[in-house]
């Protein structure tokens, strides 16, 4: 029973609109397959990073500092306003990867692209508090709390996978390519939207 409410409240947190979601619509638009994918991975891996400091308690610890947790939101969104920033600009040039070396470099930054925005994630941050601190029961053992987090983190990147084959679907990018441009504007405004509405409710806080 445990793991069902752990699964269906994952599966309402994963698939609804946030950070996460904008940044693999933008990596699918502005790159390719193939960097959409490895920052799903890099998404996947940050849920793992989370699960790690929710069962070792480094969470508690983290939320309960008010300098540390203002400072992660506000680097998630300065990073997350770049990433808008960067899109708007050079929304009329989709990139084409070409070389072992770029297309190696390309990934890689996709995967750290996904790492930064889910690491620094405030919405993920509060899901895992809550899970590990009113769902699981006290007695759960540790390992049964690692596979959870292996679970959540596989799921998290298979369901970014299939919204990264969506999205690069040649069928879609043929019929939307005139608005791909326009679109990626917009994936950039909702970046910046997101990156602003955190840093304000750090002033008004």
């Amino acid at each position: 029973m445990e793991f069902i409410t752990i699964a269906l409240l994952h599966l309402f947190a994963v698939v609804s609109p946030g950070p996460d979601f904008v940044l693999i619509t933008r990596q699918s638009i502005r790159y390719n397959r193939n960097v959409a994918i490895w920052s799903s991975l890099g998404v996947g891996v940050g849920i793992l990073f989370h699960s790690f400091i929710a069962i070792t308690g480094v969470v508690v610890l983290v939320t309960s500092n008010t300098f540390l947790f203002t400072t992660i939101k506000i680097a998630g969104a300065i990073y997350l306003a770049y990433l808008g920033v960067i899109s708007i600009i050079n929304s009329n040039k989709i990139k084409s990867l070409t070389g072992d070396v770029s297309v190696k470099r390309e990934n890689l930054n996709g995967f750290l692209a996904g790492l930064i925005t889910n690491v620094t994630n405030v919405k993920a941050i509060l899901f895992f508090i809550t899970v590990f601190s009113v769902v699981v029961d006290q007695n759960t053992d540790r390992l049964t709390l690692t596979l959870y987090g292996l679970y959540m983190s596989i799921s998290t990147f298979i369901w970014f996978a299939f919204v990264s084959v969506v999205f690069t679907n040649d069928k879609f990018t043929r019929k939307f390519s005139y608005y791909l441009p326009i679109f990626e504007k917009v994936i950039g405004a909702v970046l910046i939207a997101i990156s602003a509405q955190i840093l304000i409710s750090q002033i008004i806080i």
